[in-house]
């Protein structure tokens, strides 16, 4: 059976697309966001759990283990629902809703948010946590924007190679060396693809549409 038809012509047409209909070629443009999914995951899996540690030692440190639930340090909206959310799925599935099982629960959009404009008064705090000279709150939150969208769009089985994916990884390893040189070599190690220097999907000048660079042919899987 064709893949089109496991896929659905709907979730193939991206692909096919990008191929100049080329139903030989949509299939490996697919296999090969597939691979560059599973790579990106690992590493984005890294940064996560690096963050929310670092995170969470420095908010410990500042005010107390109970931070998630102190009023003065989270003022968003948001970040309380979330940690309403995170209690309610532990005592559902009847989970200790211990310190550490918390901040395993909170999500990334979560810990994102900790360097949003309206959590702006926890800089100070969190600051510290990264290694580097120069850096302000708002290249944090955009970074960690970004990657939460790629993330999601991981998640989601959707199509990742018209994403600025090179400077994506990028930010990946900067944001985890900032905080860890031992968990950003984690992911030099165990990232397993080759990351082409030059966009994958690039615009047509006479027609404007998205396509595959063939140029890159060789990354793709064959």
């Amino acid at each position: 059976m064709p893949l089109v038809d496991i896929l659905s012509a709907e979730r193939f047409s991206t692909y096919l697309l990008w191929a100049n209909n080329d139903f030989a070629l949509g299939e490996r443009l697919y296999s090969y966001n597939v691979q560059l999914s599973a790579d990106f995951y690992s590493s984005l899996h890294m940064l996560e759990i690096t963050l929310r540690n670092k995170c969470d030692a420095a908010l410990t440190a500042a005010h107390n283990p109970a931070w998630f639930d102190d009023a003065a340090v989270l003022i968003d909206p948001y970040q309380r629902k979330c940690v309403q959310d995170a209690r309610s799925l532990l005592l559902r599935e009847r989970k200790p809703a211990s310190h550490g099982q918390m901040i395993a629960e909170l999500n990334f959009g979560f810990w994102s948010s900790l360097f949003g404009r309206s959590s702006s008064h926890l800089w100070g705090t969190l600051r510290p946590m990264f290694n580097t000279g120069g850096l302000q709150r708002p290249t944090i939150a955009q970074k960690l924007r970004d990657l939460r969208r790629l993330r999601n769009r991981i998640a989601h089985y959707e199509p990742i190679l018209a994403q600025p994916l090179t400077a994506l990884h990028a930010d990946v390893l900067n944001l985890t060396s900032w905080m860890s040189v031992e968990a950003a070599a984690w992911i030099t190690t165990h990232s397993q693809i080759a990351y082409p220097a030059t966009p994958i999907i690039i615009t047509d000048p006479v027609t404007g549409q998205s396509a595959f660079d063939t140029a890159l042919t060789g990354h793709l899987p064959a």
